[in-house]
């Protein structure tokens, strides 16, 4: 029995010794070449910038047709607000060192999708949307809406 104890440390001992090791290839590829975090800021501002100038340009053709339609006017302020606020949370993490840049750039890439969408509604209900000019004596009055009627006393012009 001793010599059976005596026996199974050196039988393992030998099958460990003389057993090869092999390891495993890294599993991480090798790092490509990244860009600075300045060339980075760059490439995302000069993506998506011209998109929010032209959703920006957008927003103010309808807000240039539709100058006294309250309702319309309302939604344009509305989605300029929004959009100050996206281009602000935007341009301040892009200044900021500690920020997370792929993050920004998806974020801005949901925003300015958004905006389209957004956008987009924003024009439609300004084609659905007529004004008017009434008129009684000297005094003029536009009225703006979907189907809009002059108030009482007051004729289209």
């Amino acid at each position: 029995m001793k010599s059976r104890l005596f026996l199974l440390p050196l039988v393992l001992s030998l099958l460990v010794g003389s057993a090869s090791f092999s390891f495993a290839e890294d599993p991480t590829p090798t790092p490509t070449p990244t860009l600075s975090r300045a060339d980075q800021v760059t490439a995302i501002q000069s993506k998506y910038n011209p998109m929010f100038d032209a959703e920006y340009a957008r927003i103010m053709a309808v807000k240039k047709k539709h100058p006294v339609d309250a309702y319309v006017l309302l939604n344009i302020k509305v989605i300029l607000d929004d959009f100050n606020e996206v281009r602000r949370v935007i341009d301040t993490s892009l200044l900021s060192d500690t920020s997370d840049l792929p993050a920004m750039d998806a974020y801005a890439d949901e925003e300015t999708g958004e905006f389209q969408v957004t956008i987009t509604n924003l024009e439609q209900l300004a084609l659905t949307r007529t004004t008017i000019t009434c008129v009684k004596g000297k005094t003029t009055k536009k009225v703006s809406g979907v189907k809009p009627k002059c108030s009482s006393g007051y004729k289209k012009k």
